[in-house]
């Protein structure tokens, strides 16, 4: 590429933890190179500050941003997360766990699942995930790091972090300005394109003027840039989602320490409890169709107990922009699109946005093949989460409740209804590389909503199975024990060198 055509600015416009991941991520893949990267936040635009839970992804961002995890720990007030628990989903008084890791080993090249399918088939009492280390670990409120130089029957599992998101934010925003990444106090007021239509300069409510080669709108549900100034529409999915809303307030730390994120669903929805060192965060995402802000409010206040801040509500619209590169506008973040918090991966969708980006910086030229193979890359990924959160209600089978029962005559993606015919045939998977759950994810959320093939893959059946069901039972057990030898939540937290 030639000096005259490669980008020399780029212009992020919204901090938060959208805007700083992305400047972070950027300023990283820039390094040594000489670009600037100008970051634009407004006075005036609170961020939402609640996107507190992640996955496993989130300790290989800080690795590949060079972050020390201890540190990062510290400055955030994190705890660690070995999975979900999933109460009353299925039905009431039901639960189930989502696991981070593998569950269990192929055995004689098999996948585990299958031949503890045939083993539940035939009257075993275990279930899938009581084979993954990281659900024995969390089931005790205990925790480690696996060590690859000792290898150990906990080492399967991974794990992901809970943290305070406006700290996050504020970690971030000195690491980037560390690596020279320019912070704007200003609030945008004006858009200016060329004639290709193209972004080229913004105007700022105090009169400044920000010129740019490329601009990434990290502005929020308002998508200053992508949305309003380039007019990039949005497909709405509420037909497969319908909740809207979400009331969200921080309660006393907890006490023991969870080592994961718990899921209740309720009368008309679902709440969230996330466990940090100083604090618990809480959350209720609901349908306004079948509840109102202030009932939505008392149900949180009922499970919770006291608030120590105010309840805030928050409204959104389940869907994507039917592009998130266009011209010389990237969106990110929820100016791009937003799925529930369900499963945690809403700064996953952050992170995974900036790596694909920079993998194929674009010149001034902006060629129009790299731009339309990283839309169909984030479309697809969009698609295969929504497909996920869509099964955890698809399936249920309460209907206590007018939203409950809702969901059993609602429309599911024609994606999710091919998968589910395949693996009710015989248990079937076949993974798809592009989509972020590993086939262990989908077995746990199937077994957890009730979902069982009619019967197991028949090749299970050269394996001598009374050797299986002994090898089951000792694992299980070998599991547990191993489990009850790591340090307590909070214990390890303390042990960590900072």
């Amino acid at each position: 590429m030639s000096n005259e055509q490669q980008i020399k600015t780029f212009v992020i416009v919204g901090g938060g933890t959208a805007g700083w991941i992305s400047a972070a991520i950027l300023s990283r893949a820039l390094l040594n190179l000489p670009c600037k990267i100008r970051l634009i936040e407004s006075p005036h635009v609170p961020t939402i500050g609640v996107g507190e839970a992640t996955i496993p992804s989130i300790v290989d961002m800080l690795e590949y941003l060079k972050i020390p995890l201890a540190e990062f720990i510290l400055k955030t007030n994190a705890t660690f997360k070995l999975g979900i628990k999933f109460c009353d989903w299925h039905k009431l008084g039901s639960h189930y766990w989502h696991p981070f890791g593998h569950v269990g080993n192929k055995i004689e090249g098999k996948p585990f699942y299958q031949h503890w399918l045939k083993n539940k088939l035939n009257g075993g009492t275990s279930e899938f995930t009581d084979f993954s280390p990281a659900i024995a670990l969390a089931k005790q409120n205990r925790f480690f790091i696996p060590d690859p130089q000792n290898p150990t029957n906990l080492s399967a599992s991974t794990y992901a972090l809970h943290f305070d998101a406006t700290l996050v934010a504020e970690f971030l925003s000195q690491y980037c300005q560390n690596n020279s990444v320019e912070h704007i106090k200003g609030h945008v007021q004006n858009v200016v394109l060329d004639t290709q239509g193209n972004i080229s300069q913004l105007t700022l409510e105090n009169g400044a003027l920000v010129d740019g080669d490329f601009f990434i709108d990290c502005s929020g549900q308002q998508s200053l840039l992508l949305g309003k100034a380039l007019r990039i529409g949005y497909e709405n999915w509420q037909h497969y989602l319908p909740v809207n809303k979400a009331v969200a307030a921080q309660s006393k730390v907890m006490r023991p320490l969870p080592s994961f994120t718990s899921s209740f669903a309720h009368e008309h929805g679902w709440r969230w409890q996330i466990p940090l060192q100083n604090r618990t965060g809480n959350g209720y995402v609901y349908c306004d169709q079948y509840c109102s802000d202030q009932q939505a409010q008392d149900l949180l206040a009922k499970n919770v107990g006291d608030f120590i801040t105010e309840p805030r509500i928050i409204s959104f619209t389940t869907g994507k922009r039917h592009k998130m590169w266009h011209k010389n506008c990237l969106a990110v973040g929820l100016s791009s699109g937003f799925l529930e918090p369900l499963e945690s991966t809403s700064i996953y969708l952050i992170m995974k946005a900036m790596l694909n980006f920079v993998q194929t910086i674009p010149s001034k030229k902006l060629h129009q093949a790299p731009i339309d193979e990283f839309n169909r890359k984030m479309d697809h990924e969009y698609e295969c989460i929504r497909d996920f959160i869509v099964l955890h209600y698809s399936e249920t089978k309460r209907t206590d409740s007018p939203f409950w029962q809702m969901w059993q005559n609602l429309a599911i993606p024609d994606s999710l209804e091919t998968k589910l015919d395949l693996f009710r045939s015989q248990g079937q998977l076949f993974h798809d590389t592009d989509d972020l759950f590993a086939t262990d994810s989908w077995y746990s959320v199937l077994e957890g909503m009730g979902v069982r093939p009619n019967e197991y893959d028949p090749l299970i059946d050269a394996s001598d199975y009374s050797k299986i069901q002994q090898a089951l039972v000792s694992s299980q057990i070998a599991l547990d024990q191993s489990a009850a030898k790591a340090l307590e939540h909070m214990a390890y937290i303390k042990k960590i060198k900072f």
